[in-house]
This record gives C-alpha cells, structure tokens and sequence, in this order.
C-alpha cells in the first residue's frame, strides 16, 4: 500500500508537468467509432475499463496500453463495449513515464469512489469477464501479479458519440510514474488496435463470454430488426385497412346518393302511369299503391315513390343500392303520412314468378297497403271502409265476408287471385287498423 500511495503521487505530479490542451467535438459515428486523436507532439498511451451498460450486461474487459502517436486517432471505446473508464500515460522530455490525470471540456469526470485501476506495463492485455470478475479484480483492488495501480481520468459514458481532441508535449521534466514494485518505465508494451486486426501478445481471452457477448448482440439486434420489420408491417396494415375502410365509406356514400336520387318524385307525366283507378272491373287492373302483381321491380319502386311513398335512403345503401335492396326474397315496406297523422305502408314480397326456372328475374308477388290511423274508425266508418272496398273491385264471385273481413277472388292471364280488406284490431265495433292485399 505504500508502493501504491508513492505511485499515486506521482501521477498528480505529472500532471503539472505536461502540457495538455484538449477540446471535445461531436462525432457523425455510431459509439464504436468515438475516437481520441493526438494534435500535438508526443504519443499518447491509454488504458481502458470497458463494459456493456445495456439491457443486457454480458461481459466486460480490461485492456492496455494503447498509443495514439501525433496526428493519429485511436478508437475510444473496444468492441463490444459502451462505457469505459480510461487512464493516461505520457513521456516527459527523459522519455520516462507518467501517469497523467486530466478531463477535457463536457467529458464525464471519474467517479469519486474509483480511486485506481490496475494496469499492465509489461506486455500488451486485453482480458474479458463479467463485469463483475474484471471489476472486483481490476478495479480498486489487490492487482494481480504484473499489474499495477494507476489513477485514471475520466469516464466516457453510454451515447457519447465524441472525438476528444488532445495536444501532448513532453518538453518539461515530470516525476515518473512507478510500479507497485518501484520500477519505471521508459518503453511501455503497446497493443496495436485497428479497425478489422490487432497485435500483440495477450495475457488471457474469455472467448466464451466473448462469444456469449456477440451472441446477445445478435439477438439483440435481431430483436430490434424484428420490432422495426413488426412495426412497419403493422403502420402498413393499419395504412391498408384506413384505406379500404375510406374505399368502403365513399362506395356507401354514394349508394346512399343513389338510394335519394331514386326516391325522388318524377314528373306527374311518368307517373301518371301508376295511378290507381278508383273502380276495377277486371284482374289485370287491380293495383294497389301504383304496384301489381307480376310487375317488374325497377316498375314497382317507380310506382311507390309516385304515390309519395319513401323508404330511407341507408337501408337501401346497406343492402348495396337500389336493384339489390329489391333483388331478394325479404319483404320491402315504403311508407307515407296522411295530412290528418295517419300512417300508410305498403309492404310488396317480390320472388321469381311461381315455376319460373332458377336465376329467373324476381317480380312482384304480393302486395299489402296497411293503415295505422290516427284516430279508431267507429263501427259506421268501418262499415262505409267496407263498402268503399267492395264497390271501388267489382269483379269475379260474390265476396265472402264478416265483420272483420271482405274476401274475392279474380282471374288473371296467369292464374286465380286473391284480395282482402282485413281488420286488424276490431275491438267493440272500433279499429284502428286495416290492411288491403293481393296476392
């Protein structure tokens, strides 16, 4: 401890005697290539205690000494690593060496509590570990045997991407750095380091860390490839689904576009065709709502929207426009309001005619006007709706009918016909429903 406590004060000695102007500029390089670069005229030599500070800390290293001759750079940081701790030696004008202690401008100041690491001035090392095998042996500790403690600088920290600039002299005479065994040294061991090689002897070589080291960067960088690869397929998908969910909105839009443009009312010219005659004396005029059986759908939507029914526009964008809404075997109800608050629909059932083969065109099949009126009818008002059915369809058998109902049957070109006027709700001789059909 004695020998050490000499070797420290000698370092702070050196210090004084050497000048060291330094200067820091960021660096366009990943953290490998932070550099130190010599603008002066005497070699520098570093020695480094490098670990992996990130999610997975694998392994650390000691190595030394390394020379950065005037106006060459030496790489900062050993592969591998992202955090070294680095200490410094210089000759003085006798050629003898120092152990100098400086820190340019924005470079991390040692931490307080290293107060040495051990270093080798016999031959060139590079020895990797875990970190807490290099640290416990390297770093304030015992040296082992052919090392040395020796004050380091300062500590280059994960991110700093830099190139520290140094100008070393040794025109002045400085105390000489000395061994735990009181020797100096003039010619230090020097480990070549370069881009793709290295020389020198080395001491030891945990390549198995190394490996498992080079294996977690793998992953690492794999896991990385794959979250970036993850995430762009993901912005890609999310891209291609808002694009056909825009596709989808604009091909509604203009569904529903075309559903209004349908239920606009022609001219009294096109739609005198659908009016209703107020007395039927033969089966192929019976129509109710402008809308008969048989009659083609394109007709039948004609017809309804003449006679002021309506339907909203969405349903029929949401079964996919006008000729779909009607292509099928459901029931379609178009309504309308009467001035006094009564409520008329017309329910029309279209199917492909009976017997036609399959993919026929569908037709109408069925028709049925119902009332839901404002006010109940009395039993008079229910018997005049009676008669009024009766004389407006004067054709084929006598009706059979009740108090509820008034049934008759009539021949077409196609076959016997149904027609019934229908209560719907007759309650002590009052209703406030009824229903026209044919089918």
């Amino acid at each position: 401890m004695k020998q050490r406590r000499q070797g420290f004060a000698v370092a702070n000695s050196a210090f004084l005697a050497v000048l060291l102007v330094l200067s820091w500029q960021p660096a366009q390089a990943d953290i490998d290539s932070s550099r130190l670069c010599n603008r002066g005229t005497a070699s520098l030599y570093f020695a480094t205690v490098g670990e992996h500070d990130g999610m997975l800390q694998s392994g650390a290293m000691v190595q030394g000494l390394v020379e950065v001759a005037p106006d060459t750079c030496a790489n900062l940081v050993p592969d591998g690593m992202n955090k070294v701790i680095l200490t410094f030696f210089t000759k003085d004008s006798r050629g003898l060496l120092t152990n100098n202690r400086f820190v340019p401008t924005n470079a991390t100041r040692v931490n307080s509590a290293i107060n040495h690491v051990c270093v080798n001035m016999t031959q060139p090392y590079r020895l990797f570990g875990s970190r807490d095998a290099i640290f416990s042996r390297y770093v304030n500790a015992e040296c082992p045997a052919g090392f040395s403690p020796a004050v380091p600088a300062w500590i280059h920290q994960p991110g700093g991407q830099a190139t520290y600039n140094i100008e070393v002299h040794s025109q002045n005479v400085a105390t000489p750095w000395r061994d735990s065994a009181g020797r100096q040294y003039t010619n230090p061991p020097v480990l070549t380091v370069g881009p793709l090689q290295s020389g020198g002897p080395l001491i030891e070589v945990n390549q198995s860390s190394l490996r498992d080291y080079q294996a977690a960067q793998a992953l690492l960088k794999a896991a990385a490839e794959y979250k970036e690869r993850a995430d762009r397929e993901a912005q890609q998908r999310q891209a291609q689904i808002w694009a056909e969910r825009q596709r989808q909105r604009q091909a509604y839009e203009a569904k529903v576009d075309e559903a209004e443009a349908s239920l606009v009312r022609p001219s009294d010219e096109h739609c005198a065709r659908y009016v209703d005659k107020q007395k039927v004396t033969k089966g192929q005029e019976v129509t109710l709502s402008g809308v008969k059986l048989g009659m083609d759908l394109k007709s039948a939507h004609e017809a309804l929207v003449c006679n002021s029914f309506s339907i909203n526009p969405e349903s029929l964008a949401r079964a996919g426009g006008v000729e779909k809404f009607w292509a099928n075997t459901r029931e379609k109800t178009f309504q309308k309001t009467l001035d006094d608050g009564s409520r008329v629909f017309t329910d029309v059932e279209a199917r492909p005619p009976r017997g036609a083969p399959p993919g026929a065109d569908f037709v109408v099949l069925s028709v049925r006007i119902r009332y839901q009126l404002a006010n109940r009818l009395s039993a008079a008002e229910w018997k005049s709706v009676k008669n009024d059915f009766k004389n407006r369809f004067r054709m084929g058998k006598r009706p059979v009918e009740n108090d509820y109902a008034v049934h008759m049957q009539y021949t077409d070109d196609v076959s016997t016909r149904s027609l019934q006027l229908n209560a719907e709700d007759l309650r002590n001789g009052s209703l406030s429903r009824y229903s026209i059909t044919i089918l």
